[in-house]
């Protein structure tokens, strides 16, 4: 378990480095050539398209979020 724990803590590690990196703007670049050669990110290519809009998907009775709330008070 205290294996497992360290290898989160050193991924959890690595994801903050690179969230430092990409706040620096003249980094952009670097930051992706390092995350194109990490297996665990997929970089799109340049050409790639936009996402497309997605609708969000309406459910029946009340929204969960709402009855968290309720719940709270």
């Amino acid at each position: 378990m205290a294996k497992a724990a360290s290898r989160s803590n050193e991924k959890a590690d690595q994801i903050s480095a690179v969230t430092r990196r990409l706040r620096e703007k003249s980094r952009i670049t670097k930051t992706l050539k390092a995350l194109a050669c990490d297996t665990a990110f997929t970089v799109p290519p340049a050409s790639s398209r936009k996402c497309r809009a997605v609708k969000p998907v309406k459910g029946k009775g009340i929204p969960a979020s709402r009855l968290l709330v309720m719940d709270r008070r």
